[in-house]
């Protein structure tokens, strides 16, 4: 004949806390109707009762004035309100205004640093100031140089204006 299997760990902590008492109505229901029909569970609930049931033969021990004593001033001492040390009310302002000093300072560096390290392209100014050259500036970048330009000034290019 072959051993039973052993109960699980949770099995085992549901049959404690059953025998503690520490399961809601439905669990210690369901807990119950296992015993009645589990040889197995009930062998492991047996035996659980009987070793506590052993633990009531063990001498109690009595805890001495010393102990009762410390233990209450203990609780005592954090009992008793502790006085509420605050800032004094100029520090959160200090440290607000320090901070906000600090992140312009740090936003004025980092802008600083930007324009030193990449200063303005050459004619990237001029087309700030001319509105015109940014919104032709996809023919100008067809031209490869100034003369082409400069040749299509010349009237003689396209012939007279005026016989038109």
């Amino acid at each position: 004949m072959s051993q039973p299997a052993p109960l699980t760990e949770q099995e085992r902590c549901e049959l404690i806390a059953f025998l503690d008492g520490e399961l809601s109505g439905e669990q210690a229901r369901a807990i119950e109707q296992r015993l009645s029909l589990d040889p197995r569970y009930r062998a492991e609930a047996d035996t659980l009762r009987r070793t506590w049931e052993l633990l009531d033969y063990l001498p109690q021990p009595e805890p001495n004035n010393a102990f009762t004593e410390m233990t209450l001033s203990r609780i005592g001492a954090e009992l008793r309100p502790r006085p509420a040390v605050s800032p004094p009310w100029r520090m959160p302002a200090l440290l607000s205004v320090g901070w906000v000093l600090t992140l312009l300072m740090c936003g004025w560096l980092g802008y600083a640093g930007y324009r030193w390290l990449w200063p303005a392209r050459p004619g990237e100014r001029e087309l700030l100031r001319d509105l015109r050259l940014i919104e032709n500036k996809r023919y100008y970048d067809l031209v490869e140089d100034l003369s082409f330009l400069d040749e299509l000034s010349h009237p003689d290019l396209f012939g007279d204006e005026s016989e038109i």
